[in-house]
């Protein structure tokens, strides 16, 4: 029995699009996951594995017992942190792949990252603090973070002291004694772009301009395919990528970029290990029919990346967040957006009787609606349109 195995997943999103990938290749997909919400659902093709451990030890043994039961493993891939560099890793030992699990690996740590790129001309100022009370010396604003994160989690906008008090205080009860990264905030348009890195080779799949919402913490709130970039900004970001990719050692692997286009060119926001999750996926095969957790999938199993464009339209996504606090009693309005001109996806997440909130993170996005068009301004219309269909009614605390 064939079969592609996959190390966590989160229940929507790129991940869940790669666990369909499996069958349609023609391989068994198994899921180890430490989540039981995966036990529940019946999904088509994957077979869930409980783990009640993600340690690589204990997943290593897992993959034994399946070869040992006659599972042929032709790659072992994660989409989501922390997993991915583990993943790439055991690929590599069990399966003969050759990824680059160490560059990989650079990726998940946000600090590591900064270091190894200091000297490059896409880095910021920067700095590690541990000590309390926290004395940055980089001058306000600036952005305090995680050394290891995802999802926007504790990413925060310290424009003054108070902020940067009361920030202490809150990391200090849920992360104590855990480095903080600082950086200088910069300012300028904010693009994710997607890579496929083959033979050291970076392809760049996609950019795609965000729409940022931030306060006090960063929350990208819609997502904007772009199909034509100006010659010259495109081949400078190019050149930047490829001199990132080059100190970073990636010679095969996906990863995508965050970026921010200043007054003194790009910069580096984040440098993660993976595609985008969310849409992003579904984004990219609406606008050039390329499914990039497919084509990431075939490079683990070492085959050549089909990235050719079969198609060149304008997409745009907007994502559902909420103001007040409350639980869940009705939502309205999803099919009536679902019929909407140009609407290919709709996706609402919560179920009636959750936990609403204002969003301190990316999970705190409640869904998205998900359009195009024959034009960038008609695709972004469609989806504003459409989204604001889509109504929550919240009973407060």
């Amino acid at each position: 029995m064939r079969a592609i195995v996959y190390i966590g997943s989160s229940t929507t999103g790129s991940s869940m699009d790669a666990l369909a990938v499996a069958s349609q290749l023609g391989y068994t997909a198994i899921l180890l996951t430490n989540r039981k919400a995966f036990l529940r659902k019946r999904l088509k093709d994957v077979q869930p594995i409980y783990m009640k451990s993600m340690e690589e030890a204990i997943i290593r043994k897992q993959l034994v017992q399946l070869i040992q039961t006659g599972h042929d493993i032709k790659a072992i891939i994660s989409f989501v942190d922390p997993y991915v560099s583990m993943a790439a890793n055991l690929s590599n030992e069990f399966c003969g792949s050759s990824i680059s699990s160490a560059a990989l690996q650079l990726m998940e740590d946000k600090m590591k990252t900064r270091l190894a790129l200091r000297n490059n001309p896409t880095s910021c100022e920067f700095e590690m603090i541990t000590a309390s009370p926290l004395k940055p010396s980089i001058t306000y604003p600036f952005i305090m973070k995680k050394t290891i994160s995802n999802g926007s989690k504790d990413v925060y906008y310290i424009e003054d002291e108070w902020k940067l008090d009361i920030t202490e205080k809150r990391l200090a009860n849920r992360l104590p004694g855990e480095p903080l990264l600082i950086e200088e905030f910069i300012e300028g348009p904010q693009y994710v772009i997607e890579v496929i890195v083959i033979g050291a080779l970076p392809i760049i799949v996609a950019i795609v301009q965000q729409e940022i919402m931030h306060d006090y913490t960063f929350i990208v709130t819609a997502y904007d395919v772009m199909t034509s970039m100006d010659k010259s900004l495109y081949r400078s970001l190019w050149e930047t990528v490829t001199s990132i990719i080059q100190e970073i050692g990636l010679y095969n692997g996906s990863c995508h970029f965050e970026m921010r286009y200043s007054q003194n060119g790009w910069k580096l926001i984040e440098l993660n290990p993976r595609i985008s999750g969310g849409a992003m996926n579904r984004m990219i095969e609406q606008a050039f029919g390329i499914n990039l957790v497919q084509e990431t999938i075939k490079l683990y199993l070492g085959e050549e990346p089909d990235l050719i464009r079969r198609k060149q339209q304008s997409v745009f996504t907007s994502y559902i967040t909420i103001t007040s606090t409350g639980y869940l009693l009705e939502i309205d309005g999803v099919e009536q957006a679902h019929l909407c001109p140009g609407v290919v996806d709709v996706h609402v997440k919560p179920s009636i009787g959750a936990t609403m909130m204002p969003p301190l993170s990316m999970g705190h996005r409640y869904g998205y609606v998900m359009a195009v068009g024959n034009s960038p301004e008609e695709a972004k219309e469609r989806a504003e349109y459409a989204v604001r269909l889509i109504k929550f009614y919240i009973e407060p605390f």
